[in-house]
């Protein structure tokens, strides 16, 4: 048995949070090295006491656990994990305790956190909500405990497209920025919902601890700075899809200017969800027109990101460090006063020049690592 939890360990925890440090790190300085403990204790306490905010707090935490189980069923379709099929041959407890240990250890920072949260909530007297916060610590791993024993029963899952999704395929047109809409939603569920949902959630928390101290509004300007970087995953993946799947894009006849509406558009329609939710739970204390400037930030770091992946081609890894990087500048650029609105034209203004510039330079470039077989194939 331990034999058999070793390599699971192996196979799907060290794995995982091997690829997923530089977004764990980040939330992690962000939850723990931005806020202070007062923070914590004065969210958990808006948290447990709104039906509403405990509801959206167990959605992000569902998010999370989706990207968990979506990482390993991924995983179960290599090639080169064939051999964890065998787990059929042992018995169906042993079996279900291993799955529960991978999932017990991919959930570890959720359940931390909600523990540490939820003493603080206990003894603001909200025990009802903190018992049922524990209830759904403990049986969101059991969900995933199924997908894998499905998963493990049905080695080779359809994919085929569903009759709706053709009708509506062949129906109606669709704008150029919209399939990449589509490709988010049919490939990438997990990573833009969990984008969301976290971003939402931010600025509802910001939002709620803006009342409770003499913060003023560089507060939001961080809370901006770390929404638009956590979005550069997806704008990387934006960048990949068209010179993957489009290829054929750069060559058609429409003009650079209303090239980079386009992605304007899109990039508004990408921030939907965080401007309805700063209008919800704007403070009182804070003027319609920093909140202009805000969204226009939001818009620049977006913007400055696709340009520059236009101008030099990054992966993932390469991606993850240069975010932190950028972070503690604009932290520190914020923190010294720097206008807002000085730092959102410079990133628009930015942005804007290397689109005008690389647009027809950029090349996706194909390491020497990606040639060699991976164990996908």
């Amino acid at each position: 048995m331990l034999a058999i939890l070793n390599i699971l360990r192996k196979t799907f925890v060290t794995e995982y949070y091997r690829l997923n440090t530089g977004f764990l790190f980040l939330v992690a300085m962000f939850a723990f090295g931005i806020l202070r403990p007062e923070d914590h204790i004065a969210l958990a306490s808006y948290v447990f006491a709104s039906p509403f905010l405990l509801v959206l707090m167990g959605l992000l935490f569902g998010l999370y656990h989706l990207k968990t189980v979506y990482f390993v069923r991924q995983r179960m379709l290599w090639n080169s994990h064939s051999f964890l099929f065998q787990l059929l041959l042992i018995p169906k407890p042993q079996r279900w305790v291993s799955w529960l240990y991978v999932q017990w250890m991919l959930w570890l920072p959720v359940a931390l956190y909600v523990i540490f949260v939820s003493y603080y909530g206990w003894w603001t007297g909200e025990k009802g909500s903190v018992i049922a916060t524990i209830l759904y610590l403990f049986c969101v791993p059991l969900v995933g405990v199924a997908a894998y024993e499905y998963r493990l029963h049905r080695p080779n899952p359809d994919t085929r497209i569903s009759i709706i999704t053709t009708y509506f395929n062949r129906r109606f047109t669709k704008p150029q920025w919209f399939y990449f809409v589509l490709y988010l939603f049919s490939e990438n569920p997990v990573l833009l919902f969990l984008t969301k949902g976290f971003t939402c959630i931010l600025i509802v928390a910001v939002c709620r601890i803006y009342p409770t101290d003499r913060y003023d509004e560089r507060l939001f300007s961080l809370a901006a700075l770390t929404i638009g970087l956590v979005h550069s995953v997806i704008v990387l993946h934006m960048y990949e899809f068209e010179h993957l799947q489009l290829p054929l894009l750069r060559n058609l006849p429409l003009p650079l200017g209303k090239r980079f509406g386009q992605y304007g558009l899109f990039f508004i329609v990408l921030l939907l969800p965080e401007t309805l939710f700063l209008f919800r739970y704007l403070p009182q204390e804070i003027e319609w027109d920093y909140v202009f400037v805000w969204w226009l930030l939001l818009m620049g770091i977006l913007s400055l990101l696709y340009g520059r992946f236009l101008q030099y081609h990054y992966t993932m890894d390469l991606l993850l460090r240069q975010c932190f990087y950028t972070f503690f500048v604009g932290f520190f650029l914020i923190m010294f006063r720097l206008p807002v609105y000085l730092l959102a034209v410079s990133c628009l203004g930015g942005g804007v020049w290397l689109f005008h510039r690389y647009y027809y330079l950029s090349e996706y470039l194909v390491h020497q690592d990606g040639l060699k077989s991976r164990p996908e194939d």
